[in-house]
């Protein structure tokens, strides 16, 4: 049974009973697919190869993060008692990333970056499965070569399927690599029609097929990672560039109203250039938006204290006017006018208003 593939997206959810077939396939195709794996393990521990045991071990890692994400969908499909919403959420479920199944620490794939979805697992799990039975020389349901070669041309399929999703300068590179496998296999099953020995030719074709699927997967998998990245950067982006606008506003009021104004630089985030599209360099693109945007938090921070305090400068006054005999002390109340009319100034004068403040609050207490 080939890979179950879903119908719909996350923004185009699949009806109910679209998701009821899925959901049967997939099912169904877990189970054998399990079975495939202990009979893999079962034969491998009779004959002591441990290396074997660790790679199904390894590989069912990866049937267990697709298991675990089919009773999720189980529990939410709920035996059909589904509204719009849900199918929405069943289609987010399918097409997120697996690797939230896992145990802390763990991924999918060796360097842990990578986030497959459903789809995208069970058609790496079956190119496991398949390279780990030509590695071995196992079959998974029969011994026979008739049997391997079935498997073998039904993987084909699904290598034009997964091929057919990549993007046209991609396919440049694949589509000769697929059409040369495609045509090797052709061969084969000729020669094997034909009755003549194929023994020495079908392991490295198997093994060749293997490679092929997860690669194509993984690149697939990969590239899926490197648009969201970049949808990710050119949001961040655009918020950034209307933060930039705002506290570049917000700086230009503080330096015509406050003296000394902060002197920061407002960073501009137009002068890190256009989006890179390969994963290194948007991963790399990211962590400058970062840095802009903490340098402009400290801009914007920088300038609200400026303005805050000139509004701590006037509480305080009105605080020691409160308090202050003015009727009695001509030299306390020549100092309140003159705070005031420095408070009224255009740039207002920091530097020079805080003592005054602090010689009124100190003459009123004398008073």
């Amino acid at each position: 049974m080939s890979v179950p593939w879903p119908t719909g997206s996350p923004q185009n959810p699949p009806t109910a009973q679209q998701m009821l077939a899925y959901l049967s396939e997939l099912g169904t195709w877990i189970d054998d697919r399990r079975s495939d794996l202990d009979r893999l393990d079962q034969k491998l521990q009779e004959t002591g190869n441990t290396q074997g045991v660790q790679d199904i071990a390894m590989t069912l890692t990866v049937w267990q993060a697709i298991r675990d994400r089919y009773a999720d969908l189980i529990r939410t499909w709920d035996s059909g008692r589904v509204t719009t919403v849900d199918l929405q959420k069943l289609a987010v479920m399918t097409w997120a990333s697996l690797n939230d199944m896992l145990a802390p620490g763990t991924s999918l794939t060796a360097g842990g970056g990578l986030a497959l979805s459903l789809p995208e697992a069970c058609r790496m799990l079956d190119a496991l499965i398949s390279q780990l039975n030509s590695r071995f020389q196992l079959a998974p349901r029969a011994t026979e070569t008739s049997a391997r070669i079935t498997a073998l041309v039904a993987q084909v399929d699904r290598i034009r399927d997964q091929a057919g999703l990549d993007p046209p300068v991609v396919r440049q590179a694949t589509d000769p690599q697929v059409a040369d496998l495609a045509a090797d296999v052709k061969d084969l099953v000729d020669k094997a029609d034909r009755g003549a020995d194929i023994g020495g030719v079908l392991a490295p074709l198997e093994v060749r097929a293997a490679h092929m699927e997860r690669d194509l997967i993984v690149g697939h998998a990969e590239r899926a990672m490197t648009a969201q990245k970049v949808a990710r950067a050119q949001a961040i982006r655009s918020a950034l560039i209307a933060r930039e606008q705002a506290i570049g506003d917000l700086a230009r009021k503080t330096a015509d109203s406050v003296e000394p104004a902060p002197k920061y630089a407002v960073p501009h985030v137009e002068s890190l250039g256009d989006i890179p599209t390969s994963q290194p360099e948007v991963d790399a693109y990211l962590a400058s938006l970062d840095q802009v945007s903490a340098a402009l938090d400290i801009v914007q921070q920088a300038n609200e204290q400026a303005f805050a305090q000139v509004a701590s400068l006037l509480t305080r006054l009105e605080k020691a006017e409160a308090v202050h005999p003015s009727s009695n002390d001509p030299l306390g109340s020549s100092l309140s006018t003159q705070i005031r009319e420095l408070l009224a100034r255009h740039p207002v004068p920091l530097a020079v208003i805080d003592p005054l403040i602090s010689a009124y609050e100190a003459s009123g207490r004398q008073s």
